[in-house]
């Protein structure tokens, strides 16, 4: 199978989820970047090796899509497009200024609204009912390149980490199927952002996911549901980790305090209290 004359970076399920549809419609790339080991143990890793050897394309692992001696590389391949799909690194402007037809990256909110990070456990901890898939052209700032393409998602009452990056997945998929043919022929329709409607959601660390037993039940699930798989998930004092729970009665305990009804273990909250379904070292 002939190599597509683009180039391809990422390092998650969801990147991976897309190269394979990309190879699958007989367009594997000239070239894959993918993260290293030291990049094994972050949320959502998923090596790219598997379709780099089914489908014979050359294969670069590392920590830094800008290390020079790569951005050379992909210098000499003077790619039509370049595709930016799970990679937690902005691309610097050498790199982007090499295809011809600009670089595509995605993002798991409806652009201009929650660019920045963590979109996924920001969706769930805000509240929103409704999101978005957007396919975009990357410029120098954060995710406010031109729009190519936007997917409606739909955000469920009980929505977790795990069921939205889900949905997310598909989305992309869907995505690429549909635009990658004008990206690489420089055709793609594309429409500005409203900037001054943009907001900007803040990076999220693994310690943010430390639960405050004070907060209402209500909060504590949002908490739960925002960061389980395949995010670190929401943990206690102790050093427990909660992946799966759902709001219940209160019972006239201080928060944190640990009892179990109809079998099942609990947690009071500031209000209410927290039924565990799945948990580790509770």
């Amino acid at each position: 199978m002939q190599a597509a004359p683009y180039v391809f970076v990422g390092g998650v399920d969801i990147s991976h989820a897309c190269l394979a549809a990309l190879c699958e419609q007989g367009l594997p790339p000239a070239l894959a970047v993918g993260y290293d080991a030291s990049r094994a143990q972050a949320s959502g890793y998923r090596d790219l090796g598997d379709l780099a050897e089914r489908h014979g394309f050359p294969l670069v692992r590392t920590a830094d899509v800008n290390d020079p001696e790569l951005v050379e590389r992909i210098e000499r391949l003077r790619p039509k497009l370049l595709y930016v799909l799970g990679w937690s690194q902005l691309v610097k402007p050498r790199l982007l200024a090499i295809p011809e037809h600009g670089s595509a990256g995605m993002h798991p909110t409806k652009l201009p609204e929650g660019r920045g990070r963590a979109p996924i456990p920001w969706t769930i901890l805000k509240g929103l009912t409704e999101t978005a898939c957007t396919l975009f052209l990357l410029a120098e700032g954060v995710d406010d390149g031109p729009i190519v393409g936007q997917v409606p998602v739909n955000v469920d009452a009980r929505e977790d980490a795990g069921t939205l990056y889900a949905k997310h997945r598909a989305a992309h998929v869907a995505l690429v199927r549909e635009h990658t043919a004008a990206l690489l022929a420089g055709t793609a329709p594309v429409a500005e952002q409203d900037h001054a409607a943009a907001t900007y959601w803040e990076r999220r660390r693994p310690e943010d996911g430390r639960i405050d037993w004070t907060a209402s039940a209500a909060a504590v699930d949002r908490l739960v549901r925002a960061v389980t798989r395949p995010f670190p998930g929401a943990f206690t004092d102790d050093g427990a980790v909660i992946w799966r729970a759902e709001p219940a009665a209160g019972a006239d305990l201080p928060p944190g305090a640990r009892f179990e009804r109809d079998g099942m273990p609990h947690v009071a909250c500031g209000e209410g209290a927290l039924r565990v379904i799945e948990a580790e070292g509770l």
